[in-house]
This record gives C-alpha cells, sequence and structure tokens, in this order.
C-alpha cells in the first residue's frame, strides 16, 4: 500500500547513499543534494557503534512489523537511553538536518512535527503497528512554518524508503501478521478480573503483547482474555493509564499473583493465569498505558534451544 498523491507526474529524483564504513547492511547515510535532509540508518545490534552528533533530530524504530516515532533534542544522549530500553528493535532511521536547515532544526518543534506527522503517515499507510506511550501532539506552528515543515517531510520519504524504512511506503501489501479483533471496546471500566484460571492456550491461539520490550503472552477466551503466567506487568501505570488498573495491580500482589522482578525496577511478573472481560483490558493492565499495545501473533513462535 502506498500514500496517494495528487501529483500525476512527480519530479525525477537523485538520492545520494554514502557508507563511510563500507558493506552493506552497515551504518549509511541517505541525502539528497536538492533538500536539507539527511536519513542515517543502521541495525540495532550495532547502535552503540555508531556515531551520533548532539543534535536535534526525529527518529524511527521498527522491526519488519512495528515501528516507534521518537523525537529529541539531543540525539546522542536519547539513542543511548533507547538502546537501553528497546531491546525489541531492529533498525533505526535518524532524520535531522543538514547544514541548509540547521536553523529549522534548532527550533525544538520541528523534530515534534516530524513525530507528529510520522505517527499520521503510518496509520494511513497500514503497514506496521505503532509502539507508543502516549500519543503525539502538533506543536502549534505558524501557516508558514507548518508548510515549510510539510514539504521537508515529505522530501524525507523517498530517502527514509531508500535507506529500507518500509513503514510509510512497500511494494507489497500489509507487512503485519495481526491477531484477529476478538472484542468490542466498551466502556473504559476493566469490569470483572479472575485469578487462577486455566493457563493451557489451546494450539495456535496464543498471542504476545507489541509494547515497548514488554514479554507477555496470552490467549483469547469465550468471553474474555487470559493473560499466561510468566508475563511481565510494567509496574508504574502511565499518566494517560486508567485507574482501575492500580486497583488490579493492587489485588493481584495480595493474593500472591504479582510478585517484584528482581533486579529489575520497573516490572513485575505473574505467578497465576488472569483472565479479563476484553482483549484491551488486558493490554491495559500489563502495559499501564491509555493504549494498551496490541495482541499480536508471537513473532517468534518457538525458543531457540541449543545443548552441548
Amino acid at each position: 500500500m502506498t500514500l496517494p498523491s495528487n501529483d500525476p507526474m512527480p519530479p525525477a529524483r537523485s538520492n545520494i547513499v554514502y557508507r563511510p564504513v563500507g558493506g552493506v547492511a552497515d551504518y549509511r547515510e541517505i541525502f539528497d543534494e536538492g533538500c536539507g535532509l539527511t536519513v542515517t540508518a543502521f541495525t540495532w545490534a550495532s547502535a552503540r557503534e555508531v556515531p551520533m552528533p548532539l543534535v536535534p533530530a526525529a527518529y524511527i524504530l521498527a522491526t519488519h512489523c512495528l515501528a516507534y516515532f521518537g523525537e529529541t533534542g539531543e540525539l546522542k544522549r536519547r539513542m543511548s537511553e533507547q538502546v537501553r530500553d528497546k531491546s525489541w528493535v531492529r533498525e533505526a532511521y535518524i532524520v535531522k538536518g543538514s547544514d541548509s536547515s540547521s536553523k529549522l532544526w534548532s527550533d525544538p518543534m520541528t523534530p515534534e512535527f516530524f513525530q507528529y506527522r510520522f505517527d499520521e503517515l503510518a496509520k494511513q499507510a497500514d503497514l506496521v503497528d505503532i509502539v507508543k506511550g502516549r500519543d503525539p501532539s502538533m506543536p502549534d506552528l505558524s501557516a508558514p512554518r507548518r508548510a515549510t515543515l510539510e514539504m521537508l517531510l515529505h522530501q524525507s520519504l523517498p530517502l527514509l524508503f531508500d535507506a529500507g524504512c518500509r513503514v510509510f511506503h512497500a511494494p507489497f501489501g500489509s507487512m503485519r501478521r495481526i491477531a484477529p479483533e476478538i472484542e468490542v471496546i466498551g466502556p473504559e471500566d476493566a469490569g470483572s478480573m479472575k485469578i487462577g484460571v486455566t493457563a493451557a492456550a489451546p494450539p495456535g491461539s496464543e498471542l504476545e503483547i507489541a509494547y515497548y520490550d514488554l514479554w507477555a503472552r496470552g490467549y483469547p477466551v469465550d468471553g474474555g482474555f487470559t493473560v499466561l503466567p510468566g508475563s511481565e506487568v510494567f509496574s508504574t501505570n502511565n499518566p494517560s493509564g486508567r485507574d482501575w488498573v492500580d486497583k488490579r495491580r493492587t489485588e493481584l500482589r495480595e493474593a500472591g499473583a504479582l510478585v517484584v522482578m528482581p533486579g529489575l525496577v520497573d516490572r513485575e511478573r505473574l505467578c497465576a493465569a488472569v483472565e479479563f472481560e476484553t482483549q484491551k483490558a488486558a493490554a491495559k493492565f500489563v502495559t499501564g498505558s491509555r493504549d494498551g499495545g496490541r495482541w499480536i501473533l508471537p513473532r517468534y513462535s518457538q525458543p531457540i534451544l541449543s545443548a552441548t
């Protein structure tokens, strides 16, 4: 699926791909001498070795079916934080200004605009699931500045595609393996919760949560959704989260079904199977987020085991 265009004959263009360390899939820079942008691309496994300037930027962290959009006023610091926090990422794309647009990018509203519009364009393209803690917001821009940034944004899309990013455009259909929607989203209240239910998912029904590096598994049941024991639960509730999440977590702690994970300050582990009234409520419970992430088919259906 591609995004629609009102221009039946877009102008020809030429992008330059520069590989300062050689190789094929290693660190590379993509730019068009006619616009004020540079896109850098690299595998997440090499992120600690990639040179990161202290500049404002927008960025995309992705797998083949997930994408996270961010913005920062200090790229080097933020990428260092993300490397520690987001082990699920497979590739990264950094969008930053070149010398001709450095003044634009010194304004913090420029990367904020890119983050907001990346989120919108990804929803329109519907090629990946979007991972986020909270919805980005459109900065308060003047009409002329917004028009300038919109033009710059669309100049970044061919650069991103040539860098390997398939979040906004792809030559084939949706890349996602999406679990079927089995619920009707009702009131914000979570409804009832059952502790210690059956923890055996029928073959082929097990799902995982697509939310940062959180590990949680579950499966749909008649009239609800069961989160399996061993699943991780973020120990804090996002400001945008729901009050009932804290209440349910307290109940589980008191029942001994939710315990601290040694060495980790941000998450706890379920020791029993817990059934919720809806799939969405189960997602909100484990993530502590208003959006809650999505339950999807496992990206790695079986663990890789080795013995010597």
